[in-house]
């Protein structure tokens, strides 16, 4: 008998932590997905802040080469 109170102990335990885990879950799931596109915003912007920089050190003609003046960059990132 007393076996059988040990098992239904420890089942019982086992529930209880799959049920906290389940509560967790859910708002975890949330979480890393406000956090993934967070992530992905600010490479986004690292992205664009380098080519900026890389169009804002070209020179006149080049820009002009590709189709750009040197007022049409900022306007690419808007």
């Amino acid at each position: 008998m007393e076996e059988t109170s040990g098992i239904h102990v420890r089942r019982t335990q086992f529930l209880a932590g799959h049920v906290f885990f389940e509560a967790l879950a859910g708002p975890a799931a949330a979480g890393w997905q406000v956090l993934s596109r967070l992530g992905a915003a600010f490479l986004k912007k690292r992205r664009e802040d380098r080519l900026r920089e890389e169009l804002r050190g070209m020179s006149d003609h080049f820009l002009k080469d590709i189709g750009l003046t040197r007022s049409q960059i900022e306007q690419m990132f808007r």
